[in-house]
């Protein structure tokens, strides 16, 4: 809303709904909720906001809501609010796929074009499996159908990204050789589910999961104009004080479309604490990290990620969609489960949830939550200006090192970026401790190292580089792309080049070294003729990789 837009009147937080347990470690009794509302004082009875549930094998221990669930009405979240959890409805397809197989109707091991023959040749370069532990190598089909000039805002269906995804040439990388996150995997899994069932992936988890749980308000969303009782609208901030409404109108399912709340979810926890309908078997298979295929272990499962924190174990997916945000998360050991929603697109709920459980389980971690621990000093002798600079890694992946305002050093990689601190002198980590870069003596080579990814990553060290107007003006013109259907256009501007896709922006662009261009979260590499002329551009992202355009 706009900033001018008068407050809307307050309305009182929801009040907690609590259980007290009589066995356990953590009761509802022994939570600090006012330590748990601080952590969400960013969200007030005028803005967005969040749902809470916290659970002890299901048990609700707290329960809460702050801020708006409709900023037009003023109505308030309650832990009843409706949200659409993103990406963390990939647990519930990969159950989905995980029952037709136990009940012989495919096999995880079965090349995708058996069951969906539209990728024909694609399809059979790699499986099920690999398509659930994000090892298959597929280009993204979100980041494609924007390539092709689709907003949140256009109606789009499952057809329309089936038909993307089957025209796509290539992948990303061998199958089975590396482990990167793509929602085509998880799109395509819910597609399976509907042919091989003959129900909608909706249908199937009615039948099957939700019901049979309980989980009453709990479905899988493919119809953008069903009207859904208490479900929040989703919001991002426009303008200092204000907001805009953030909606899709995109109906596929699988890699997301689940909407629900904290109680259902509190449902789900229990069974995954204490299975009474679903296959304890298939729950664990879920939560078993996967291997690639020379042996080397990942974190992915089957639609969760296994990893610690604050030195116990964890089980998680978090999610976000539009303006929605979300976070499902358990720590077995401790039997303690935690469900974040969202409808405000600034909530970081991975950050929310951990200080959540800092409240929860305090007394019972293994180390100081980094929010509180104090911060490191860079070990003597440490020089930030030999990490600054520009480094490729595969053709097209690109990662800066940059110095910011505060003297800190910060990464950026294909439109994500991360905060660094020196734990050597010749090895920087992430603040959250998951990306660890070093760098060669010779300043030349920088290996970038991810816990959730047993690859180490090389990155050369690239020169300063200035294009000439001429090498500039060589590359402008319409490139057209036949996987995606569609046409960008490349133009020479006083303030250097710009790239113009369907439905897009306009976007600047900037060479690198010689045929390698940078734009906001993506580069482009060039080819050329036996003559030199340029006749294509090679569109590379974190997820997206190899897309060619060809020059008209």
């Amino acid at each position: 809303m706009p900033a001018s837009t008068p407050r809307l009147r307050a309305l009182p937080l929801l009040m907690a709904t609590s259980l007290a347990l009589a066995t356990g470690t953590t009761r509802a009794a022994e939570i600090d909720t006012a330590k748990v509302d601080a952590v969400f004082a960013a969200f007030t009875p005028q803005t967005p906001g969040c749902a809470l549930g916290v659970y002890r094998e299901g048990q609700v221990l707290l329960a809460r809501g702050y801020g708006l669930a409709d900023l037009n009405h003023g109505v308030a979240i309650t832990p009843e609010t409706v949200f659409d959890i993103g990406s963390s409805s990939k647990q519930f397809t990969a159950l989905a796929v995980l029952m037709l197989a136990k009940d012989g109707k495919l096999n995880l091991q079965d090349k995708v074009s058996k069951h969906l023959p539209e990728l024909q040749a694609l399809g059979q370069r790699f499986t099920i499996d690999q398509m659930l532990h994000h090892t298959a190598g597929l280009r993204d089909y979100n980041e494609l159908m924007e390539i092709a000039g689709h907003d949140l805002g256009d109606v789009t269906s499952s057809d329309d990204a089936l038909r993307l995804l089957a025209a796509q040439q290539g992948l990303n990388f061998e199958p089975g050789t590396r482990f990167s996150y793509s929602n085509s995997g998880y799109f395509l899994a819910a597609m399976i589910v509907e042919r091989v069932s003959g129900q909608s992936l909706d249908a199937f988890l009615q039948a099957r999961v939700f019901k049979p749980l309980g989980m009453t308000a709990t479905h899988v969303r493919t119809d953008h104009t069903v009207v859904v009782p208490h479900r929040a609208t989703a919001y991002r901030p426009n303008g200092p004080e204000g907001f805009a409404i953030d909606m899709s109108n995109w109906n596929q399912p699988g890699d997301g479309a689940v909407q629900t709340h904290v109680r259902d979810l509190a449902r789900w926890d229990a069974e995954l604490a204490h299975p009474k309908v679903i296959d304890p078997a298939l729950l664990k298979a879920m939560q078993t990290p996967g291997k690639l295929a020379d042996g080397s272990p990942i974190s992915y499962g089957l639609g969760l990620s296994m990893d610690s924190y604050r030195g116990l174990p964890r089980v998680q997916h978090g999610g976000a969609w539009g303006g929605y945000r979300a976070m499902v998360m358990r720590f077995p050991e401790q039997r303690l489960g935690l469900a974040l929603t969202c409808n405000a697109a600034q909530a970081s709920t991975p950050a929310l949830a951990q200080r959540v459980a800092d409240v929860v389980l305090a007394g019972q971690f293994k180390d100081t939550p980094a929010a509180q621990a104090a911060p490191s000093a860079a070990p003597a002798g440490f020089d930030p200006a030999v990490f600054v600079g520009l480094y490729e890694g595969e053709p097209g992946d690109i990662l800066r090192i940059e110095k910011q305002a505060s003297g800190a050093l910060a990464m950026r990689r294909a439109g994500g970026g991360a905060a660094l601190r020196a734990i050597g002198l010749r090895r920087m980590q992430s603040h959250s401790g998951i990306t660890q870069l070093d760098l060669a003596d010779d300043g030349k080579t920088l290996t970038l190292t991810r816990n959730d990814d047993p690859k180490p990553v090389p990155f050369k060290r690239l020169p300063d580089y200035q294009a000439g107007a001429a090498e500039q003006a060589s590359l402008t013109g319409r490139y057209y792309s036949a996987e995606v259907g569609a046409e960008w256009t490349l133009s020479s501007k006083k303030d250097g080049l710009t790239l113009k896709g369907p439905g897009a922006q306009e976007a600047q662009v900037s060479a690198l070294k010689a045929d390698l261009l940078e734009g906001p979260g993506f580069s482009l590499r060039v080819e050329r003729d036996a003559k030199g002329a340029p006749v294509a551009l090679v569109y590379d992202s974190a997820r997206t990789r190899g897309l060619k355009f060809v020059k008209r």
